[in-house]
């Protein structure tokens, strides 16, 4: 596998997890009895931010790895 098939393979990773945050809070939404904005909002503080992390340095790996030059 070569540097660009693992930078794509990283930022494929990177959009899954971005999409798995908003699904996450969605499911939370699911259960409540009213739907709005603040509510969605107050479900995705209960998401931790390891996620976000995760996506941002999988991002920044599929990044590295496509525009590398080493």
């Amino acid at each position: 596998m070569n540097k660009i098939n693992v930078g794509i393979s990283f930022l494929y990773m990177a959009t899954f997890l971005y999409g798995v945050r908003y699904i996450s809070g969605a499911m939370g939404v699911i259960s409540s009895t009213e739907w709005s904005d603040e509510v969605f909002a107050e479900h995705m503080l209960f998401i931790p931010d390891g996620l976000m992390i995760a996506t941002v340095i999988t991002l920044i790996l599929g990044i590295v790895f496509l525009c590398g030059d080493w």
